[in-house]
């Protein structure tokens, strides 16, 4: 239900959420309705633990000084709360963030040794520790999570745990990337009608757990996997971030108001609105074997062919620098004879059509042999042999922050793509020093974010694409800072449609911005591809490619594109399989308008579905535009309420089809939104 406009984005997420809340065992009622509520949440019951000299966090914390300090911030109210021991001079840390019109809190740790002496060992931080009232044993309870990205059919498959009285849960991620195989760091934990959604902020090793009591509470805890340190005089670490929102009603409901704080708060912006993602033709020499493609010529000709097609992006991919991928990484100059004047001939090609140009990084791993490593192997775990850069090492990341700034800005780069192709954890142990596990661990993660943080400020405009073998570090902290444009390495070969569409769907239950890749202009592949944004493997050299098919797919891509702004409803299961009709909503309130898409996969028995759509208005009149794989649409109207409560016949023919809907409300006046996503700027310089 649309109720009125807030500053900080559209204020339809402030419908049903007025009961939302936190129960502790201790019989606390956390409310989270307003940014007020973030300061007794913090200091009455510390929402996170740890041990420090073998005691815990929750006994010793009652005796330490407190300090509190609150600030107003934009669209939120920012809290920090500030625990010193007086007898060691550690000093711990909440910053933590209410927001305005969402239920919802936000918090990061941090750890300083303010003493002469070392601190005694400190173990065991849990950034999220807190007891939740959810009724008796009885009372159901559900833990909803995704897998993570494994480059096939799982990839960002939704999937539920059932929790009885005295169940537990155990959520963790593997090799040092955040979303890899089965863990993915956002979840929401159901019980009765209500529940909190739950982020993690971290991009390393994480764990999070839910156990249930005897009695039906439930202990919710989130941190490092490992950890136990001590801080030399001065030192000062960080903990993952931690966000939650609570709800009660409808779960799609507050998956949606999630998606849209994400969007608003934390997803990268330009010019005070959510980036509108690209239309991107993506070429790299692994796809496109011709030799002469990738070279400046070859790479101007392709910029003229993506202009003529429609497209706003040309992507550059591991395909300009000497070695090539993967044996060049850590070369990161371009290939002399294929570009004897760099890259910004390609880049300005781009920009003369009013283009962006994407170009290709995988900065952190660095192969034997290649410049990294021969002239800097005091930069590299495993030295001379290449392996991974020392992020952790602040005179390493500087180096390779000024390197990437002097590229960015020679080659006239637009869209900053990092690759990472490697698991770091085992680089990470092997470094630590005896009694400061999981210390290495936490320099290299805040080293990447002050490298992505001072590329931004150094280069006014630029974004980042976030890649790790597809979407294998997707957290809050990433997301904070860039957006996976490659969310699954699926991308790299055709065929792989289906597991596209129930990737794009489940990934969507949380993370509203995300782009595919679609190898052939028909509809059924595009559309199973577009989101907010859409990428290409078009093999535009070939004499025989449909031209005029890839103008209009790429013309209704763009005319798709803003409901993904909006809330997402799936309309069916989200599984992968072959057999499988699936459909979903995205509809924009602000617009009065939305789209429904369905695909009919290549061995699916089913001719169609009736479908009940969600948040419309029952009194109003909507406008259908029905469009098949040929394109041609036809038009229909329906009420509000005959779409929600009878449902709309969602009908394929054939097998390997898809259909879509656009509708829009006829009567009355559609609300308007501030900031307008209708008025986001296209791309260019």
């Amino acid at each position: 239900m649309y109720k009125r406009q807030t500053e900080d984005g559209p204020g339809w997420d402030q419908a049903d959420w007025a009961d939302a809340r936190l129960e502790t065992d201790s019989g606390q009622t956390i409310w989270l309705d307003s940014e007020s509520s973030v300061l007794p949440f913090l200091y009455a019951s510390p929402p996170f633990s740890f041990s420090y000299g073998g005691r815990p966090s929750s006994v010793l914390l009652n005796t330490w000084k407190r300090q509190v300090s609150t600030r107003a911030l934009p669209g939120r109210t920012e809290h920090t709360v500030s625990w010193t021991d007086p007898q060691t001079g550690l000093a711990v840390t909440a910053v933590a963030s209410g927001f305005t019109g969402y239920p919802a809190v936000d918090w990061v740790l941090t750890f300083e040794n303010r003493g002469n002496a070392d601190t005694p060992a400190i173990s065991d931080i849990q950034a999220l520790d807190i007891l939740v009232r959810a009724g008796s044993g009885k009372r159901p309870a559900v833990l909803h999570q995704l897998r993570g990205d494994s480059c096939g059919e799982t990839s960002f498959q939704p999937f539920a745990v059932s929790m009885g009285a005295g169940d537990a849960a155990r959520i963790a991620s593997a090799g040092g990337r955040p979303s890899q195989a089965d863990a993915f760091p956002f979840f929401n934990f159901e019980y009765g009608d209500r529940g909190v959604i739950a982020a993690v902020g971290w991009t390393g090793q994480w764990a999070a757990s839910v156990e249930r009591s005897s009695g039906g509470s439930a202990r919710m805890r989130a941190g490092m996997a490992e950890i136990d340190l001590f801080l030399r005089p001065g030192e000062k670490i960080r903990s993952p971030r931690i966000l939650l929102l609570a709800w009660s009603g409808d779960r799609q409901a507050a998956h949606n108001r999630f998606r849209r704080l994400l969007l608003w708060h934390y997803m990268p912006k330009s010019g005070g609105r959510p980036l509108r993602l690209p239309v991107a033709l993506q070429t790299f020499d692994r796809y496109h074997p011709d030799p002469g493609w990738a070279t400046e010529e070859g790479q101007k000709e392709g910029v003229e062919f993506a202009r003529r097609a429609g497209f706003d992006t040309w992507w550059l991919d591991a395909a300009w620098f000497p070695g090539g991928f993967p044996n060049g990484v850590g070369n990161w100059q371009c290939k002399p004879d294929a570009f004897p004047s760099g890259l910004k001939p390609v880049s300005d090609a781009c920009h003369a059509r009013k283009m962006q140009f994407v170009l290709w990084f995988e900065p952190e791993r660095v192969a034997a042999g290649s410049d990294i490593a021969r002239e800097h192997p005091e930069f590299v775990f495993g030295g001379e042999g290449g392996g991974l850069f020392r992020l952790d090492d602040p005179a390493a990341r500087q180096w390779l922050t000024d390197l990437l700034s002097r590229r960015i800005s020679e080659y006239g780069v637009d869209v900053y793509r990092n690759d990472f192709n490697i698991d770091p954890l085992d680089y990470w142990k092997s470094a630590d020093e005896p009694g400061r596990r999981g210390m290495t661990e936490i320099r290299y993660v805040e080293g990447l974010y002050r490298m992505w943080d001072d590329l931004l400020a150094r280069h006014p405009g630029l974004w980042i694409d976030n890649c790790a073998s597809g979407g294998r570090r997707i957290d809050l902290e990433m997301l904070s800072r860039s957006v996976p444009l490659w969310r699954s390495d699926t991308n790299c070969r055709p065929g792989a449609e289906d597991w596209s569409q129930s990737q794009g769907c489940g990934l969507s239950m949380y993370v509203p911005l995300h782009t595919a890749a679609a190898w052939s202009p028909d509809a059924y592949t595009v559309r199973s591809s577009a989101t907010a944004g859409l990428l290409c493997e078009w093999d535009y050299r070939d004499p025989a490619f449909p031209l005029a098919e890839a103008k209009a797919a790429l013309a209704e891509a763009k005319e798709n594109a803003k409901y993904w702004y909006g809330d997402f409803y799936p309309l069916t299961t989200l599984a992968p399989s072959a057999e499988q009709f699936l459909a979903f909503q995205l509809h924009r309130p602000d617009l009065g308008e939305g789209l429904v898409t369905a695909f009919r996969r290549p061995e699916c028995a089913t001719i169609g579905i009736i479908a009940g759509l969600s948040g419309l208005k029952a009194g109003a009149q909507y406008r259908l535009e029905m469009i098949g794989d040929d394109r041609k649409p036809s038009v229909t109207t329906a009420s509000g309420r005959d779409l929600m409560d009878s449902g709309l016949e969602l009908r394929i023919p054939d097998k390997r089809g898809s259909l879509i809907v656009r509708y829009k409300e006829m009567a009355g006046r559609a609300p308007k939104a501030a900031p307008d996503l209708r008025a986001l700027k296209p791309f260019g310089r």
